[in-house]
């Protein structure tokens, strides 16, 4: 199972959540403590928000083990956001390649997973058929996490009325090797509350998957419809689909922590507010501060599927409810079911 950890508020290093924490996400990758696989090797990733230059994030992602990339070390160190999303992989549903690796982004989206969709092979073709054509395209490699990101996309273009625009093909083949002449993608409209939006999207996807496992153990005969009383059509499952989710615009975030069957079963995940954080030889603190440079900002969110280190006040997240934030402070712990 993979770990991950989320940062909004004033502009930090990266470093600030990589590497200098004590239990900061490098040695998330090699020594978690609170999930069922202590070694997240099978990659990582890291996307981060500069919205004086563009609102697309900038993104940064090898197979490697976090733990041994001496370039996400030293682009951590160098490099300050206002809004992270940092990630070290247990591979449950596809090959180790780049691609798999998560955040995975799109426009100015992007998302991260952990979890699984339980049955996800019996399950893919009746997902992908819920996937509108524009947000098919951006599948790239082969996870159930980054299928559940093409479904929420497809879900929010639908909620704001987007309709991809119609480009007559150039008949241009981009090569790996020429991949600098792509052009950059354009964000979606920003005349939109996404504060609001995007909870309720991801409430729906979410609902929407928990709907097809249990419509499948029904029909397999795993689950009885007798034992699932009728209108009640979120019932628990008997297996486990875990859907710990994340999906930032860069000035909003929404991270679920949700799980289809027995509550006790659920991945943890953790947050905490305050003013600034700081790490100072492994120690994180986060509280308030006089500085300047923090007020526009209002209160800085981290949200974790691990506390950072040993005296990082936070706090856990309820099973089957979502963190809600956003760059001018809002913050709200609200029910999905």
């Amino acid at each position: 199972m993979c770990r991950f950890i989320f940062y909004l508020g004033a502009p930090i290093k990266l470093s600030t959540i990589v590497s200098q924490p004590s239990h900061s996400l490098l040695v998330q990758s090699l020594h978690s403590n609170q999930s069922g696989v202590a070694l997240n090797a099978d990659g990582f990733g890291i996307s981060w928000y500069v919205p004086e230059i563009t609102p697309i994030p900038g993104v940064f992602k090898d197979i490697t083990p976090a733990w041994s990339n001496i370039n996400l070390r030293q682009l951590s160190r160098v490099t300050k956001s206002g809004c992270i999303m940092a990630h070290v992989r247990a591979a449950s549903a596809g090959a180790i390649v780049n691609t798999n690796c998560h955040p995975f982004t799109f426009k100015n989206f992007s998302f991260m997973h952990n979890g699984t969709i339980s049955y996800f092979s019996k399950l893919k073709r009746e997902i992908y058929n819920l996937i509108s054509d524009s947000a098919f395209e951006l599948i790239k490699g082969t996870t159930d996490s980054e299928v559940l990101f093409a479904l929420f996309i497809s879900n929010y273009e639908k909620e704001i009325g987007y309709v991809a625009e119609k480009v007559k093909p150039s008949g241009t083949i981009y090569y790996s090797t020429h991949c600098a002449q792509e052009p950059e993608e354009k964000a979606y409209p920003q005349n939109v509350n996404n504060t609001e939006i995007i909870p309720r999207v991801l409430q729906q996807t979410i609902l929407q998957i928990h709907q097809l496992i249990l419509k499948f153990e029904i029909e397999s005969g795993i689950l009885s419809s007798k034992d699932v009383m009728e209108g009640a059509s979120l019932a628990q499952t008997f297996t486990c689909g875990k859907l710990n989710l994340a999906v930032t615009d860069g000035n909003t975030v929404v991270i679920s922590r949700y799980v289809t069957g027995q509550p006790e079963n659920a991945h943890s995940l953790y947050w905490c507010r305050g003013s600034t954080i700081q790490c100072d030889k492994g120690h994180c603190l986060i509280g308030k501060t006089d500085s300047p440079l923090s007020k526009p900002y209002g209160e800085s969110l981290v949200i974790s599927s691990e506390p950072l280190a040993e005296d990082f006040k936070c706090e856990e997240v309820p099973v089957n409810h979502m963190v809600i934030g956003n760059s001018s402070g809002f913050f709200s712990i609200d029910s999905i079911n």
